[in-house]
């Protein structure tokens, strides 16, 4: 008897769950940022580990182009430029800024989720510090983001492109790539989302850096991202992440003609 009722327990428990994975509403499927890519790596190179990154390697042969977002996270816009590059299966790095990021955990976790890569902005975007403040900038952010998304950021980029301020200076001694850019979309200034986009794809080059920006006021950049990504794609490009460009740099210098190249 006791069998018997247990078997017609676990029976009922069975109809009952099955029954309750067939009451999920349609918009339980999984969304664009769910079907997107694996958590990327983040691996820097020892040759950029510690280094002002501001300049593409020459005559880097291969069609990659990084495309970097920093003032972020915000609600309004980030969810924006996610989709657009998931739609065109790309991928970006964002220079995050402590302050927005500590209130947008979820944004950092989708970030990663779908295979870009989070870099460290400082927390308050200041212009000039001293350096215990700097590293205290630094440090701040850098635990925001570990424990969001289980890592630390992978790179850093000073605020307003300071590269000879306390920030990037204690981000090199703390063993970050320094990374600024070659392309600038001028998006925090009052232009047209078709300026934007003319910006980046007017004379595009393997290996180049673009500077754009998700911050709450950015929403023209988040209009101007779609048509950046079709034109990049039908000229043969892929959007990577900074770690992704450093490695296949490294790769490429490392190979005699490569070497041979950036030094001529």
């Amino acid at each position: 008897m006791r069998l018997a009722a247990i078997s017609a327990l676990v029976g009922a428990l069975l109809v009952a769950g099955c029954a309750e994975r067939r009451s999920f509403p349609p918009a339980s499927r999984p969304s664009v940022s769910k079907r997107a890519a694996a958590p990327s790596d983040w691996t820097i190179p020892k040759r950029f580990r510690g280094k002002l990154i501001s300049k593409r390697v020459r005559h880097f042969p291969t069609k990659l182009i990084a495309l970097t977002f920093d003032d972020g996270p915000s609600s309004g816009v980030t969810p924006r430029v996610l989709d657009a590059l998931a739609a065109h299966n790309a991928r970006a790095t964002f220079f995050v800024v402590g302050g927005f990021a500590k209130g947008h955990p979820d944004l950092l976790r989708r970030i990663v989720s779908e295979g870009s890569a989070i870099g460290n902005h400082s927390y308050s975007h200041p212009k000039a510090v001293s350096s215990s403040q700097a590293l205290k900038e630094i440090n701040r952010t850098a635990e925001i983001v570990r424990r969001a998304v289980g890592r630390y950021p992978c790179c850093f980029r000073p605020p307003y492109g300071i590269t000879n301020g306390n920030l990037a200076r204690v981000a090199e001694k703390e063993g970050y790539p320094v990374i600024t850019w070659t392309i600038s979309t001028a998006d925090s200034t009052r232009i047209s989302a078709e300026m934007i986009a003319h910006d980046v794809l007017y004379t595009p080059n393997p290996g180049d850096i673009v500077l754009m920006h998700d911050g709450a006021e950015h929403r023209l950049t988040a209009d101007a991202l779609p048509v950046i990504l079709d034109r990049l794609t039908a000229m043969g490009y892929r959007c990577v992440t900074i770690p992704e460009l450093l490695r296949a740099w490294d790769e490429w210098l490392s190979k005699p003609s490569g070497h041979a190249a950036h030094k001529s």
